[in-house]
């Protein structure tokens, strides 16, 4: 039987309306910037240690974001997409096993996004991304829902939890922001990248939390207020030095004037937690005046780690992340990471300790 004219106008009719209310990826990214945030973190005195991205949840200030990177900040500062600050931030609550914080700065009326359900997504649905990837605020980023897993089938991810695998873009500062999906509902909070190899997950796997299994955060009472993060500034762009600057610096004169330290991992089989955790250990350490910071851009210093397949070598460098210098090098032979971590920060500690030694011996005041 041949369809009528009328059946015909119908169907044209009715897959016009159905274009009509799918929004397109402009659309889609623009509801999603106006509901994301940027975290700036703070050591004190207005030292930014982490640049992180939050999702408002509720119109009345609530926000979701990582909780590594607010955990240990003495000073918290959230910006809106509008362009407002905001130095006062309040916890409301925290789930150290997901990552996952909520917080509340004190507006009203704020642009939020429907929830969604992370956990029904499907591998090959659409998933968007908005968040301040390297330090760049509402970077937007597509790609595709890879699965749904245990997080104990990633390495490093943690136990007794599912996280969102996608492949939309992310880099460091993502940590927080949301996933979403075509129809501009939220998924999920991205948590940490988790350098993969097992399990499926490739490396720095784009991780997020389903919605549903944090949400409750944000009707928590803990009402913790942080520090204020009024001194709190976006790095100013570093002007690249002069071939004769580079020249006439020697390493030992960057690595006395170096006040902040970047640690990375080329290795699965370290992490930079570990490290900084052994360098915190060393008894002199405190003394040389060194901060360790999340945030690459604002490091004096950077320490990168790694382990060649098939060894029990660990090798490190020092460089000057602002000519990509190396300033120092070493390897250290340890069963495992830990034990690695221990052995370099040793190293390093009694090098510089005797740099700032050598250095006050010439300048006694």
């Amino acid at each position: 039987m041949k369809p009528t004219c009328a059946f015909i106008v119908a169907l044209a009719s009715c897959l016009s309306t159905a274009a009509q209310q799918t929004p397109g990826d402009s659309e889609v990214v623009a509801r999603i910037s106006a509901a994301t945030v940027l975290i700036l973190s703070g050591e004190g005195a207005g030292r930014l240690s982490s640049i992180s991205t939050g999702v408002i949840v509720r119109p009345n200030g609530v926000i979701l974001t990582a909780y590594h990177a607010i955990k240990n900040a003495r000073e918290v500062q959230v910006r809106l997409r509008s362009g407002d600050v905001y130095d006062q931030v309040v916890l409301l609550g925290a789930d150290e096993r997901r990552d996952v914080a909520a917080l509340r700065i004190s507006a009203a009326s704020l642009p939020t996004l429907p929830l969604g359900m992370g956990t029904e997504a499907k591998p090959g649905d659409s998933a968007y991304v908005v968040s301040s990837s390297s330090g760049l605020g509402w970077s937007a980023s597509k790609g595709i829902i890879a699965a749904l897993r245990l997080a104990d089938e990633i390495p490093g991810a943690g136990q007794g939890f599912r996280l969102l695998q996608f492949t939309a873009p992310v880099s460091s500062g993502a940590s927080g922001g949301p996933l979403v999906d075509s129809q501009g509902a939220l998924l999920g909070i991205i948590t940490k990248g988790i350098a993969g190899g097992s399990g499926g997950a490739p490396a720095e796997a784009g991780l997020a939390v389903p919605i549903e299994t944090v949400i409750g955060l944000a009707d928590g009472s803990r009402s913790q207020a942080l520090g204020s993060g009024v001194a709190l500034q976006m790095p100013a762009s570093r002007p690249s030095p002069s071939t004769a600057a580079v020249v006439t610096s020697s390493a030992q004169d960057i690595l006395r004037a170096a006040r902040t330290i970047h640690i990375a991992s080329r290795s699965m089989y370290f992490t930079p937690d570990s490290l900084e955790k052994a360098l915190a250990g060393q008894k002199v350490f405190e003394s040389l005046g060194l901060v360790i910071v999340k945030d690459m851009r604002v490091a004096d210093l950077l320490i990168t780690v790694d382990r060649p397949l098939f060894t029990y070598t660990f090798t490190y460098s020092v460089t000057d992340p602002k000519t990509s210098r190396v300033l120092d090098s070493g390897k250290v032979t340890a069963i495992d990471g830990g034990a690695a971590a221990a052995r370099i920060a040793k190293q390093l500690v009694d090098k510089w300790a005797r740099a700032r030694s050598a250095d006050a011996a010439h300048n006694p005041n």
